[in-house]
């Protein structure tokens, strides 16, 4: 392997399924013996012989309005510095906002930028304030980030369809996540027992999590419980608006808030089904690690989702409570229906068994064969 320098840059950790897959990539890049520089402004959690970050000590507090400014033009001032320091020919990046940093610090030099998009950002900005604002700039990241970036990947062919009919690029390519989990001894359920049903997702409007708690609360009469696995992301205090809902429909003690959980299988081994409403992903990571633990499953009938999970009958609106109320209370009484989601999920969990860490190296290696 060819002993280069790769550059990259991300802002801080966050929990979730974004920051494990950009980890994981970086430790694939350092394994396959390239040394791998990333930009922060902390230590990442991530490690290796060949990682080695780069601090920005910021000066203006997260939060504030010029938090975001001055990170931005000290990341392109000190990318552009360690890229001719260190002779460094490629950067490697997740979302357009990164690419374009990559874009402005590389002007003048020969430096390819790969971007890795795992969500579509002008999307979510519809859930935030200055909706309209956000949006603009977003999708004006995202011109910038196809036009200069010298591969565009998206993790799911919706995805990459949708950025290349608002950018009227052909370049864009697909790489989808793998399942890396593998098989749990799971908890068999048999209709009329406690029905234990849980979500791992990070609390905001894109997940959808109210359409699940009401769902439920119109099958009280039956027995389930409902685990919740995940942080508060929402900026708008969401998770704590879903309690309160869920007081208010009589099912608080049967619907459990758990935050993030480092071990979060130790949780989904005693569960029957996996429930995933989301309104939109980039690839739905949380999901395929459900399926690689062997978790039936049923999800929201999304593009990204029904390229992963495709058979109809794991399928459900996310936008009215009445399919899904009906899949849940079928998956209750009906030991027949139960077999049929366990065995179409198991069904579509091989394809999504490959060496996603190789494809990384390629992708950076060359990333014109994408």
């Amino acid at each position: 392997m060819r002993n280069t320098t790769i550059l990259s840059v991300y802002y801080r950790h966050k929990q979730g399924g974004f920051t494990k897959r950009l980890y994981r990539a970086y430790q694939a890049i350092a394994v396959s013996g390239q040394r791998l520089i990333y930009i922060a402004t902390e230590t990442l959690p991530v490690q290796g012989d060949n990682i080695q970050p780069v601090i920005i000590n910021m000066h203006s507090q997260e939060g504030t309005v010029f938090y975001w400014p001055e990170f931005y033009i000290r990341a392109v001032l000190k990318m552009r510095q360690l890229t001719r320091q260190h002779h460094v020919s490629t950067h490697f990046v997740f979302s357009f906002f990164y690419a374009t940093i990559s874009i402005l610090s590389s002007i003048g030099l020969s430096v390819k930028t790969i971007t890795l998009i795992r969500g579509d950002d002008a999307f979510d900005a519809n859930f935030k304030k200055l909706a309209g604002l956000r949006r603009f700039v977003h999708r004006t990241l995202e011109y910038i980030g196809v036009r200069g970036s010298a591969a565009v990947v998206a993790t799911s062919r919706s995805m990459q369809q949708m950025i290349s009919q608002r950018t009227g690029s052909d370049r864009i390519t697909t790489l989808s996540n793998d399942i890396t989990t593998t098989p749990l001894t799971i908890a068999t359920y048999h209709p009329a027992e406690t029905l234990r049903i849980a979500t791992v997702s990070v609390i905001n409007e894109r997940k959808n999590l109210g359409l699940a708690i009401e769902a439920l609360a119109e099958l009280k009469h039956l027995p389930w419980e409902y685990l919740i696995i995940g942080p508060d992301t929402s900026h708008n205090h969401l998770a704590a608006s879903l309690k309160q809902r869920t007081q208010v429909l009589g099912i608080a003690e049967r619907v459990r808030f758990l935050g993030w959980q480092d071990n979060a299988a130790a949780l989904l081994k005693d569960c029957h089904l996996f429930l995933f409403p989301t309104l939109m992903e980039g690839s739905p990571n949380a999901l395929m690690e459900a399926m690689g633990y062997g978790l039936p499953c049923l999800a929201s009938r999304i593009p990204e989702v029904t390229e992963v999970l495709q058979d109809e009958s794991l399928h459900f609106d996310p936008h009215s409570t009445r399919e899904l109320v009906e899949k849940l209370r079928q998956f209750m009484t009906d030991h027949n229906y139960v077999q049929q989601v366990i065995e179409c999920t198991a069904a579509d969990r091989q394809r999504y068994v490959f060496d996603w860490d190789n494809c990384i190296v390629q992708l950076i290696n060359k990333p014109e064969f994408t």
